[in-house]
């Protein structure tokens, strides 16, 4: 079986916001915009780890945007595909914009 949407696929019970407090962290469970909101403010004031845990739905995706996650490909490979795949991301970093001014 495959773990697309529509497939009946168990998954493994992880459960990462107690494996965070095993770890020591401190943890903000949020289920909306408005408590990750509120979530960023009071983790400001902890005074060690925190995790801000957001359960979320692994199907559910985002509209399309015009922007681009710059994931390097390997400069060197005897698959064209890969070769590919590299000159495609060298043309899409040129296209890069820089949005944070250097100090």
């Amino acid at each position: 079986p495959t773990d697309a949407s529509g497939y009946d696929v168990e998954t493994l019970p992880v459960d990462l916001a107690m494996n965070a407090r095993s770890l020591g962290c401190h943890v903000i469970e949020c289920s909306s915009v408005d408590e990750v909101v509120q979530a960023l403010q009071d983790a400001k004031s902890i005074d060690r780890t925190t995790v801000i845990h957001v359960r979320n739905d692994r199907y559910l995706g985002v509209p399309g945007y015009e922007s681009w996650w710059d994931v390097p490909v390997a400069e060197v490979s005897e698959l064209d595909s890969v070769n590919a795949a590299r000159e495609e991301w060298a043309e899409n970093r040129a296209m890069e914009r820089y949005f944070l001014e250097s100090l």
